[in-house]
Parts: structure tokens; sequence; C-alpha cells
């Protein structure tokens, strides 16, 4: 699923797999963003309770115009999408992280991309539909 955010920048979430050993729910996202001409790709785990409350706090989020919806990765730093209300007539903003633990030598870096935009009330409805249409069967588990 790729959603457009201006005439260049995009986002794009693809599910690669469901579960694993003793986490039958997690979800394997393979995650995108292209941003001021730079594409960055990576591959995170998320849970999937948290992907659930993601999908339908984005829905309240579409509704309403009020709140947030944020998902993450299971590893800190990997991966944030958050979706948030900033003022009281109907203005968003989005907040992407991307991010990676790079060896280098014996030293541990972070390799990271960290976008913003702003986000109106058409647009909203836009990627809340784009989100649902890919990943209902995650909303109708129990």
């Amino acid at each position: 699923m790729r959603i457009a955010l201006s005439t260049s920048d995009y986002f794009e979430v693809t599910l690669i797999s469901r579960g694993a050993t003793n986490y039958i729910y997690d979800c394997n996202l393979f995650v995108s963003i292209f941003a001021r001409g730079s594409l960055r790709n990576q591959e995170v785990w998320v849970d999937g309770a948290e992907f659930q409350s993601f999908l339908r706090d984005l829905q309240v989020l579409d509704e309403s115009l009020k709140g947030n919806a944020t998902l993450s990765s299971e590893t800190p730093g990997e991966l944030l999408i958050n979706f948030l209300s900033v003022n009281s007539v109907g203005k968003l903003a989005l907040r992407l992280e991307l991010g990676k633990q790079i060896w280098i030598g014996n030293e541990i870096f972070w390799s990271k991309t960290i976008e913003a935009y702003d986000i109106d009330a058409e647009k909203i409805s836009t990627i809340c539909r784009a989100f649902l249409s890919e990943f209902s069967a995650l909303l109708d588990e129990h």
C-alpha cells in the first residue's frame, strides 16, 4: 500500500508475513519512505494487537479529526508512524521515522530517516481508507 504525501514523497507499507515462533500475532512489515529524493527501506516487526489499535485509532482520527494514531516497531527506533491532530480545526500532522542499527567495527550506530508532513482532513480520509483496505483482515481478528 503506497500513500502519496506530496507530488514526489510517499511511504509504503507491505505485510510480508504474520507470526513467528511464540509470537503468532505479530506482523512482519516492509516499510519504504521516499522523501526529498532519497529512498529508505526497512523490514520491521510490529505487535499485532498494536497494529489493530492503530487501525481503530486511525478510523477515530478520520471521523473526529482529534486524537492520534501511532504504530511503532517492536524493536525501538526502527519504525514510527504517528498521525496526530495539532489544533481544534482539523489540522493534522504525520511523523514518520525509519531507522536501523549499523555495525562499524565494534561500534553500533543508528542510521535514521525522520520526516513530518502536514495532513488535511481529505488526506487523512484517503490514508485511512488505504490502510483499512490493505489491512482489513487484521481488524476482523478477535
